[in-house]
């Protein structure tokens, strides 16, 4: 039985954004020590009983079925070991176990990454601004690292791929849902010059519940992470305070502080 399937059997149990799988690591070892533990090592390594008997469940249906996709759909996986696996997410307290991507990974190990985020209710101000430092930031080698949302995050996707550099979105569903539908074009464009990736399994919905989820991931590939145009409801909010604890760099655009865009 190959690792790749212990491993997305690992994550289907732990779920997206669970710190028990690290802990299975740090307690246990390999995934092949981990696979192979029993209720007793599960409940020493901390875990609740409910995740211990989940885990004593070795059925792999699911995760074949996964790989099965994949294979098929030419969708890519890394895992926690795989050793293209960003060092940026290893050093999260919840790093995902597994990673599905469409297009080609850039070296996130050597690479220098900038998010670039803000509400989906752009002003023509915050666009022209997300649009000017995310194609100079991609033109000078650095990756523009985006949620592919409507509004800001699409405005930097899209700078970056005019300045003919590198970008990644990060989805909060799995990698064949087209979420938001109007950037299905701009899915298949980012594909071919830099990668999608997410954390979720194939045939995940778009649930509200997701997107903060994903959103430590934008922060987490990220050396810092740029806020332009967010009202105080703005999802972009989650993805600073990921930053901050994850002890990267938070820039916000300098804007009028009467707009409702610059509360946040």
């Amino acid at each position: 039985m190959n690792s790749f399937l212990k491993w997305i059997w690992l994550a289907e149990k732990c779920g997206p954004g669970s710190t028990e799988a690290l802990r299975l690591v740090e307690k246990i070892g390999s995934i092949e020590e981990i696979f192979a533990a029993d209720y007793d090592r599960y409940s020493d390594a901390g875990l609740s009983e409910r995740l211990c008997e989940d885990l004593c469940d070795k059925n792999t249906d699911k995760a074949q079925k996964i790989i099965n996709y994949c294979q098929m759909a030419k969708v890519g996986i890394l895992t926690y070991e795989s050793k293209d696996y960003p060092a940026s997410l290893r050093s999260l307290k919840n790093p995902p176990a597994v990673l599905y991507y469409v297009g080609e990974i850039p070296d996130f190990n050597k690479k220098l990454c900038i998010s670039i985020v803000g509400t989906r209710k752009m002003s023509e101000y915050g666009m022209r601004a997300a649009y000017k430092i995310a194609y100079e930031v991609a033109s000078s080698g650095a990756v523009v690292v985006s949620g592919m949302a409507l509004g800001i995050d699409g405005i930097a996707s899209c700078a970056a791929i005019a300045a003919q550099g590198k970008t990644v979105a990060v989805l909060g569903c799995g990698i064949d849902i087209v979420y938001p539908k109007e950037h299905k074009k701009l899915k298949e464009i980012i594909r071919q010059n830099g990668a999608v990736i997410t954390e979720y399994p194939p045939a995940t919905e778009p649930r509200g519940s997701n997107f903060p989820m994903r959103n430590r991931l934008i922060s987490g590939l990220s050396q810092g992470t740029v806020v332009v145009d967010a009202d105080m409801d703005s999802g972009s909010l989650i993805t600073a305070k990921n930053a901050i604890l994850q002890g990267r760099d938070v820039y916000a655009v300098p804007a009028n502080i009467d707009s409702k865009n610059s509360s946040g």
